[in-house]
């Protein structure tokens, strides 16, 4: 009997042994075609060029904020940014403020970070979690285009208008004013402080 045991033994053992293999096997396929199926998908979407937002003539840019520089418009008020063929014209409610292309003197777009937690419900909440966490609820922020633009009224006056953008916007308004006819003077960036190297 005991010959007839290893016997069985030996042939369970070898039975368990190829289906796990097998097991093992097409687990192994099924990752590897899964893994092909997410590649194939994903190569088209890798492959594309992103193209820069752009601003055609006359589509307005809501969500912008006009800082300061415009007649009749109070500071810090939100509205809508459009280009139109003869200039810019910033609307925020009912009001409406236009800068026209022959009246520009310079354009300047800059990149910033905005943090959009402040005033005092911002205090209230930085100051209400414990152990100095309030410190990371300041670092939530996220970049903004600035776009100055710097005009003469009808009356010769000078005058800069300071407007905050969504990131990628501002660079693309600048190109269409200048293509429309608006003056910019070559800008130099500002070198950095001494001992840092590019």
């Amino acid at each position: 009997m005991k010959t007839g045991e290893v016997q069985l033994i030996a042939e369970a053992s070898s039975t368990r042994r190829a289906s796990v293999r097998g097991s093992l096997w097409l687990g192994g396929l099924l990752a590897f075609g899964a893994a092909l199926v997410l590649t194939a998908t994903a190569a088209p979407t890798f492959g594309r060029q992103s193209t820069p937002p752009t601003n055609l003539s006359g589509s307005p840019i809501p969500g912008v904020k006009c800082v300061i520089g415009l007649e009749d418009i109070k500071p810090g008020a939100k509205g809508t940014l459009a280009s139109l063929p003869d200039g810019l014209e910033f609307t925020a409610g009912k009001k409406k403020a236009d800068i026209a292309i022959s009246s520009i003197q310079d354009v300047f777009t800059g990149q910033e970070s905005r943090q959009d937690v402040g005033g005092m419900s911002g205090t209230l909440v930085k100051a209400a979690i414990p152990y100095g966490g309030g410190r990371v609820v300041s670092l939530f922020s996220h970049n903004v285009d600035v776009l100055d633009v710097e005009y003469m009224d009808s009356n010769g006056g000078f005058h800069g208008a300071i407007f905050v953008l969504s990131a990628g916007k501002a660079t693309a308004l600048k190109n269409q004013l200048v293509a429309q006819g608006a003056k910019v003077s070559p800008h130099l960036d500002a070198p950095g402080p001494k001992g840092e190297k590019p």
